[in-house]
């Protein structure tokens, strides 16, 4: 039988040169593509140019929206605490308007709205406050209790009671929760709710020591109530 012959020559290795020709028909096959596809990529371009500048933008902007906000902020604070209420107020007023989304808005809101109170305007502090008054923020639970306030001078005592309660069950400080309490407390005292009163007034004893001078005050207000409770 003939024996059959196969090849046994040379492979020619792959060298830098073939490389280079690989190299040169990718570049050449992307530079038709981009020439195809010119009006795309320019588009695109354009947009992600676009996306940058306004991210740019709205950074450089905020921060000194911020600033402005800071600065105006203690200027109206002083105007407050050493100006005309009337004019303290429009000012406040303003304030909120223009920077009531920044993290001093809320500070704003809360003197705004004492300087209502103190003005016999409830309605117009509890439409300040009511933005504000986020019991899981400590300065949110400032605003929760003037805001009872306001509710409480608007004959809105159940509202008022809630809110307070909700400040007691959220307050990390025993004295915060001790006035939120004593504040629900009295409401129910109003309402004619005595065993309701006496009730908080027992939570408030939960939060103070066997020796406090304070002590005997409360042990007093539940035997005074739970006596009125019980003739009716």
């Amino acid at each position: 039988m003939a024996r059959r012959h196969t090849s046994t020559g040379p492979v020619r290795p792959s060298g830098p040169s073939d490389q280079d020709d690989v190299f040169l028909e990718n570049t050449l096959a992307l530079s038709t593509w981009a020439q195809r596809h010119r009006q795309y990529l320019v588009l695109v371009a354009l947009a992600v140019a676009v996306v940058v500048m306004g991210t740019l933008y709205y950074i450089s902007y905020r921060g000194g929206h911020l600033q402005r906000a800071a600065l105006e902020l203690e200027r109206v604070q002083q105007g407050a605490a050493f100006g005309d209420t009337t004019t303290a107020k429009a000012e406040l007023a303003q304030y909120v308007e223009l920077f009531g989304n920044t993290p001093y808005g809320d500070e704003a809101r809360l003197l705004l709205g004492q300087l209502y109170l103190e003005s016999d305007q409830a309605d117009e502090a509890a439409t300040v406050l009511a933005d504000a008054a986020d019991v899981s923020e400590p300065l949110g639970l400032q605003v929760a209790v003037l805001l009872a306030k306001a509710h409480e001078e608007r004959g809105r005592l159940e509202e008022a009671e809630r809110l307070l309660l909700r400040v007691a069950d959220r307050a990390d400080l025993d004295f915060q929760v001790r006035d939120a309490l004593d504040g629900a407390a009295r409401l129910r005292v109003l309402e004619g709710n005595f065993i309701g009163a006496v009730e908080l007034y027992q939570r408030i004893l939960e939060t103070i020591d066997e020796d406090a001078p304070e002590r005997g005050i409360y042990e007093m207000r539940v035997g005074e109530f739970r006596l009125k409770a019980e003739q009716g």
